[in-house]
């Protein structure tokens, strides 16, 4: 094991960051307050006081899924395999096989959602999940204008998306707003274009998908930082 990369502590718990002999990333989670090490060689968890919250943002994502009018086995089992490493509780992983069955209307989960990374976590996700499916259906427009609707971020938010998210989604999204058709003219797109990221993924799928929504989870804070421009 390495040198720790990484520190993390709040008022319960402290997580510390080091690379296995593999170079992957993994945690030791300790109790600060008796000293007890809750879990060594963590590979891609969580804290877990983040469980439920991660629950609820999961059930939302596959609601997003769900959108199109069905979820595929490739799909559920993308988001198994992405999921694979959060410890879930027995009762946490009924619930979640249960809305691959049976989705929670959004309308009762959305209040749950609070936190501005979590929502630009769910919105970002829920635009990808349009072109892993290769195709765009009606559903998923009202979906995500739900979102935008009952998520009130603000132009920074949308602007900050914009600049992460892959150039096939863009034309989905403007610096302001989810635009009601959701299409943007050939001008706004050239004064947009000036302030996205080169970088281009062009095979969005659904392993890819599941694998970024955990891996920005984990990263949200950094992940969505506001930059401040002198």
């Amino acid at each position: 094991m390495s040198e720790p990369i990484g520190y993390y502590v709040n008022d319960n718990y402290a997580f510390t960051i080091s690379l296995d002999e593999k170079g992957r990333k993994v945690g030791t989670l300790r109790d600060i307050k008796t000293g007890k090490v809750l879990g060594e060689s963590m590979y891609q968890r969580v804290l877990p006081e983040n469980i439920d919250n991660l629950l609820n943002v999961a059930k939302i994502i596959i609601s997003a899924a769900w959108q199109d009018g069905k979820i595929t086995s490739s799909e559920k089992d993308a988001f198994s395999k992405a999921f694979r490493n959060i410890d879930f509780t027995e009762q946490q992983q009924r619930e979640i096989e249960a809305e691959f069955n049976k989705p929670t209307p959004v309308e009762e989960m959305i209040g749950k959602i609070t936190n501005r990374e979590e929502k630009l976590l769910i919105l970002e996700t829920s635009l990808l999940l349009i072109i892993a499916d290769k195709e765009f259906h009606p559903k998923e427009k009202d979906f995500i204008e739900y979102l935008v609707k009952e998520f009130k971020l603000d132009s920074e938010d949308y602007a900050l998306l914009y600049y992460i998210l892959p150039e096939q989604v863009k034309k989905y999204i403007i610096k302001e707003k989810i635009h009601k058709t959701l299409q943007i003219n050939t001008k706004e797109i050239k004064v947009l274009n000036k302030f996205s990221s080169a970088k281009s993924d062009t095979q969005v799928n659904h392993d890819k998908v599941y694998t970024h929504f955990i891996d920005s989870w984990k990263d949200r804070s950094y992940r969505y930082k506001r930059l401040s421009v002198y």
